[in-house]
C-alpha cells in the first residue's frame, strides 16, 4: 500500500542530493520524480521506497513489489522496453505484479501486456 505524503520520498531525495518537492508539485509527481532520478541512478531500492514512500521492510508498504520486479528481470535477463528512469520504475512494479502472482494468474499477465504494448 502506498502511504500518502512524501516523508520517505523527501528523505530519499536529501540523502542522494536531489532537489526537493516544489511549490506546485503535487506529492504524486514529486514521488515520481525522485523515484525516476534514483532508478535511473540504479538505486533500485531507494526507487521503490521513493515511489511507495514506504521503507522496504514495512510489512504495510510496497515497495517490495517493485523490487521484487526489478529482482525478477534480472534474474531472467529481460527488461521490458523502459530504458532508465520513471518508466523503468512502473516497469518493475507491474513485472513484480506477475512474479508475485500464482502461474495460472492470468489477469496478471494480461495486464502486464496491455501496458508493454501501450508504450
Amino acid at each position: 500500500m502506498m502511504r500518502s505524503g512524501t516523508d520517505i520520498t523527501a528523505q530519499r531525495a536529501s540523502e542522494f542530493g536531489l532537489p526537493g518537492q516544489q511549490l506546485g508539485e503535487s506529492d504524486s509527481d514529486f514521488r515520481a520524480r525522485i523515484s525516476g532520478a534514483l532508478r535511473a541512478k540504479g538505486y533500485i531500492i531507494e526507487a521503490h521506497e521513493a515511489h511507495a514512500n514506504t521503507l522496504y521492510d514495512d510489512p504495510d508498504g510496497d515497495a517490495m513489489t517493485g523490487i521484487m520486479g526489478a529482482m525478477a528481470q534480472t534474474l531472467q535477463r529481460r527488461h521490458y522496453g523502459a530504458k532508465t528512469g520513471y518508466d523503468q520504475v512502473g516497469d518493475d512494479i507491474a513485472s513484480g505484479v506477475v512474479a508475485q502472482s500464482p502461474d495460472d494468474d492470468a489477469a496478471g499477465l494480461l495486464g502486464l501486456m496491455a501496458m508493454l504494448l501501450s508504450k
